[in-house]
């Protein structure tokens, strides 16, 4: 009768060792491995799903910086025809253009008239008027023909000394006209600025030549010829024009003993005129 509790005591032992080792098989089951692998497989979705998101959100981008460069409105081309409408421009995006050269020279013919006035004689004034006639090979070099015709006037200095002071003051080398020929070259062009209202494209030019000065005395004296002239552009065709002619000769002169002698003159003229090129030009 003692042995009967100590049998059921180790059944009960038995069947609780059982069913822990049927939980224990139940956690330790491999069985759920389809579950996990779904799990595996939503997770790579996922992924995939980020990645393409992110892919089409970057070409989004993409294409919506390049957009205003195709679709923006494009806006009123501004014309320039005086320096004050630069301020209309927008920095950076409008470029104002002004050409090269607005009045083209090569291979065209220039015909001056020119009227000028002598600016180193304290005691006369050589006034003249002169023709110019240049052909240009291009826009840098040309030959120039010069024709240039001299009168003579006293200058009110001059006046008062022989009317106050009863002193005769006369020339002793007085110019009546040059012919030469000069080398013309035109190294400076540009646009200057009118009264801020409009925009005049010139040209700087520099000549270098020689030919004959006719005096009161002689017929002909041996000349070197120098000049400068700044053209102001008014349309292809014509130009509005300043010079400074440098003649230096070594006149025939007659002392007040009427004896004739050798004396080194030079004539310093500023003119102003106007020029025509032709033929018409076709281009610029």
């Amino acid at each position: 009768m003692r042995r009967r509790p100590k049998f059921t005591f180790l059944i009960l032992q038995v069947f609780f060792l059982a069913t822990s080792l049927s939980a224990r098989a139940e956690e330790l089951d491999l069985k759920p491995d389809k579950p996990v692998d779904a799990e595996v497989e939503n997770l790579y979705d996922r992924l995939d799903q980020q990645s393409e998101d992110q892919y089409q959100q970057t070409t989004q981008e993409v294409k919506q910086s390049a957009a205003p460069a195709e679709t923006a409105p494009k806006k009123d081309d501004v014309e320039v025809d005086k320096l004050s409408d630069l301020a209309r421009l927008q920095a950076f995006e409008d470029i104002a253009v002004i050409q090269k050269r607005y009045l083209p020279k090569t291979q065209r013919f220039q015909i001056s008239a020119l009227g000028f006035t002598n600016i180193n004689n304290p005691f006369f004034n050589n006034l003249g008027a002169g023709l110019q006639v240049a052909y240009h090979f291009n826009e840098n070099w040309g030959i120039e023909g010069l024709g240039d015709w001299f009168g003579v006037a006293a200058r009110d200095v001059t006046k008062d000394l022989e009317n106050k002071a009863e002193v005769k003051a006369s020339n002793t080398v007085t110019a009546r006209s040059f012919l030469g020929a000069a080398i013309k070259w035109s190294p400076i062009y540009g646009k200057i600025s009118l009264l801020n209202k409009s925009i005049v494209p010139f040209d700087l030019s520099f000549s270098v030549g020689g030919g004959l000065t006719k005096t009161d005395v002689s017929g002909g004296e041996p000349t070197v010829h120098l000049g400068t002239s700044q053209d102001f552009a008014v349309s292809k065709s014509w130009s509005v024009r300043w010079d400074i002619m440098w003649n230096l000769y070594s006149a025939t002169a007659i002392d007040e003993n009427g004896n004739k002698g050798k004396l080194a003159q030079n004539d310093l003229f500023i003119g102003l005129g106007l020029s025509l090129y032709i033929p018409e030009a076709t281009y610029r």
